[in-house]
C-alpha cells in the first residue's frame, strides 16, 4: 500500500485532515496513531501491516454496506467510495462530507443491518450498533473475526450507555480470538474470548463518568476504568 492509499484509508474514516499527496508528515502519523488508538492497536503512529488489515477490513464493511452491487468491495478508499458515502449522506439528510467518520460508519452499518437483518434477528432492535464492530482485531491473521459471537445482553447495556451519554462510543475490543488475547495481554480465561466483554470509550467523557454510569447497570457483571478514556465492562 502506497503512502497515498494509506491517507486515503485515514481520510474516508475521518483521521486524517491534509491533502492526500503522498508525502508523509506528522498529520499522517498523528491519524495513524488515532486509528489505531480507536480500534485497540498499538499507538505507535507506524502504519504498518496490521493497520492496513485493520482500515481495509472497516472499509470493506463499509463498501458492502453502501453498494449496491455495482462498486467493488476492495477495503481501499478512493474517490469512488467517498462519493458513495456522500450520495448515503445526501439521502439521509445528513451533512454531506464524504468521509465516514466514527459516528457516520455506525450509522451507515446500523440501516444496512436493518435493512438485510442475519438470522441473529436481536440486532435489528440494536439502535447504535453493528456486529461488525465487535470482530476480533487480529486482522484475520488467526481466526475469522468471530470465533465466538457477541453476546446480546452485553451489546444490549452498550446501546443503553450509548444512548445515556448521547455520543458516539466507540468499540476498541469486542470478541477476541485465543491468539489475539494472549498478545493483548488478556488473562487466560478473558470474557472477550466467550463474546461476553467490550472495551470502548464515549467520545467527549472520561472514563470516570462513564465508569460511574456503567456501573449503575445491574446486568453488567465487572467493569472498570482502563485508563482515562476506555472503560472495560462484561456481563454473564
Amino acid at each position: 500500500m502506497t503512502a497515498k492509499q494509506k491517507q486515503w484509508q485515514l481520510w474516508l474514516l475521518g483521521y486524517y485532515t491534509g491533502t492526500i499527496d503522498g508525502l508523509w508528515g506528522q498529520l499522517s502519523v498523528d491519524a495513524t496513531q488515532e486509528l489505531q488508538q480507536d480500534y485497540g492497536l498499538d499507538g505507535d503512529g507506524v502504519f504498518g501491516a496490521k493497520t492496513a488489515a485493520l482500515s481495509m477490513d472497516i472499509i470493506s464493511d463499509l463498501q458492502k454496506a453502501l453498494t449496491d452491487g455495482t462498486m467493488a468491495i476492495d477495503g481501499l478508499a478512493g474517490m469512488e467510495t467517498s462519493t458513495a458515502v456522500a450520495e448515503w449522506q445526501r439521502s439521509h439528510g445528513q451533512t454531506v462530507t464524504g468521509v465516514a467518520d466514527v459516528s457516520t460508519l455506525n450509522l451507515i452499518l446500523a440501516v444496512a443491518a436493518d435493512k438485510n437483518p442475519t438470522s441473529e434477528n436481536w440486532w435489528e432492535n440494536i439502535r447504535y450498533f453493528s456486529r461488525s464492530e465487535f470482530r476480533c482485531r487480529c486482522g484475520g491473521a488467526y481466526c475469522d473475526g468471530f470465533p465466538a459471537e457477541p453476546e446480546q445482553l452485553l451489546i444490549e447495556q452498550a446501546d443503553q450507555v450509548r444512548d445515556y451519554f448521547g455520543a458516539p462510543a466507540v468499540v476498541t475490543s469486542g470478541v477476541r480470538c485465543e491468539v489475539h488475547n494472549a498478545n493483548v495481554g488478556g488473562v487466560a480465561g478473558s470474557r472477550h474470548k466467550l463474546g461476553k466483554a467490550m472495551d470502548f470509550r464515549v467520545e467527549g467523557k472520561s472514563a470516570s463518568a462513564v465508569l460511574a454510569y456503567v456501573k449503575t447497570l445491574p446486568a453488567i457483571r465487572y467493569t472498570y476504568a482502563i485508563d482515562g478514556s476506555y472503560v472495560h465492562m462484561d456481563v454473564e
